[in-house]
């Protein structure tokens, strides 16, 4: 997204053309309406940053109204914009929006309520000044702060939105796939697979111990560090996951993975051209290659590509998972990911053999009819334990997979 400068101009006119908006759809549905729009100041009113907290706010107004029964939605250089029609009371849709605004990046919206005679509810509350958290009317009257001081308060709030909600989102994921069931092989609610190290707690306690680096890793991004930069915090990372489950490697593969890609996403939030998978790769060839891991040893055994080739080559697997799973449930996702990925962790414990038993099966169910999966994969939990065998990369790819469904707000993000 190239970075524009607005005029004055500029501004007064897109707020003309809004209120035209405004009023064409109060006449046509006779409800009201929320005008959604950015509080930036200075001259640059759209980034990718500001994209990202604009479209989360527009998901978090969709959850707590529903689906408007219309809406116009325009990310001019002027800012994003979007009028949302509701059929339902005006003082409902205040109540909900000053709530909204509340919120730590809640401060940068500007959410406004008109009632279906088109006329502007007014706040209960005074709004509070971005810097000092003063009246906002008495800081501008006296001109407090200057724009300088203002434009970095507000970078400030974007930044630290973005890494929080993305680290979160990351951390979320693996917490949502190591619940899930039945997974064959693999810990979930109902057992421990092939793991006789590990159960759901571990699991959960290891995804909340990454949480915080999963944000450290945005904000990397968004910082432009070097990739020796992201070796050194996911080596820190691994070291307190290790601590925190007593040694047992819960989230090896996946904190690899997730650490690139959220990087990737900082520098993209950072104006970055690239696509997040073009970034990730870069900066994947840029790290020496892990020694010593059941992936190496998978590699020189059988000639087959790992974690570090899948991400060198920009995450083909997760990519071609993404498209292909659409639709699918998330047991969909991991039996389509067992039937196709060359899982190294399958091929670790149980060789060619092991490998090709797992896809066979999982092959087998994805053609049957969704009601008989659970029944399915609890019969080939219980064989794959016995065989010793555990999907762990078409978990961590389950896990990614998760990770980028949450991210259905960001438009800026294209998969």
């Amino acid at each position: 997204m190239p970075i524009v400068n607005v005029t004055l101009e500029d501004i007064l006119r897109a707020r003309d053309t809004r209120a035209n908006a405004q009023r064409r759809l109060l006449r046509a549905y006779r409800l009201p309406l929320v005008s959604f729009t950015m509080n930036i100041a200075g001259p640059v009113k759209s980034s990718p940053l500001i994209e990202l907290a604009f479209d989360a706010g527009l998901e978090a107004l969709y959850d707590a109204l529903g689906q408007p029964a219309a809406a116009e939605v325009i990310r001019p250089a002027t800012g994003c914009e979007a009028l949302l029609v509701y059929d339902r009371p005006a003082q409902v849709l205040k109540d909900v929006c000053m709530e909204l605004e509340s919120t730590e990046v809640g401060r940068l919206y500007d959410l406004d309520v008109l009632d279906a005679a088109g006329e502007k509810l007014s706040r209960q509350e005074m709004r509070r000044c971005l810097v000092c958290g003063g009246p906002v009317a008495v800081c501008s009257r006296s001109r407090a702060h200057g724009l300088d001081a203002i434009c970095a308060e507000t970078a400030r709030r974007l930044a630290e939105f973005g890494c929080t909600t993305l680290g979160n989102l990351a951390a979320d994921a693996l917490r949502e796939e190591a619940a899930l069931s039945p997974k064959p092989g693999l810990v979930d609610a109902r057992t421990n697979g092939a793991h006789t190290d590990m159960d759901l707690l571990l699991m959960l306690r290891s995804a909340e111990t990454l949480r915080p680096w999963f944000c450290r890793m945005v904000r990397l991004g968004l910082d432009g560090a070097a990739p020796a930069q992201l070796q050194n915090a996911g080596r820190q990372a691994e070291a307190q996951m290790l601590q925190a489950t007593g040694g047992v490697n819960t989230h090896k593969g996946a904190l690899y993975a997730l650490s690139l890609l959220l990087a990737a996403m900082g520098r993209h939030l950072s104006g970055a051209q690239e696509s997040i998978f073009s970034l990730a790769a870069t900066d994947a060839a840029a790290l020496a290659p892990p020694v010593g891991t059941h992936g190496s040893q998978v590699r020189r055994r059988y000639g087959r590509p790992g974690a570090r080739e899948e991400a060198m080559d920009g995450f083909p697997s997760l990519q071609a998972l993404l498209q292909a799973t659409r639709s699918q449930p998330p047991l969909g996702v991991l039996l389509w990911s067992m039937a196709h990925l060359s899982d190294s962790n399958l091929l670790y414990r149980g060789g060619e053999a092991g490998l090709a038993f797992a896809q066979n099966e999982a092959e087998r169910i994805l053609r049957l009819p969704q009601r008989q999966w659970e029944a399915e994969l609890t019969s080939l939990d219980a064989e794959m334990t016995r065989r010793n065998l555990s999907p762990g990369g078409s978990a961590d790819l389950l896990a990614l997979t998760l990770f980028f469904r949450s991210l259905n707000f960001w438009t800026e993000l294209s998969v």
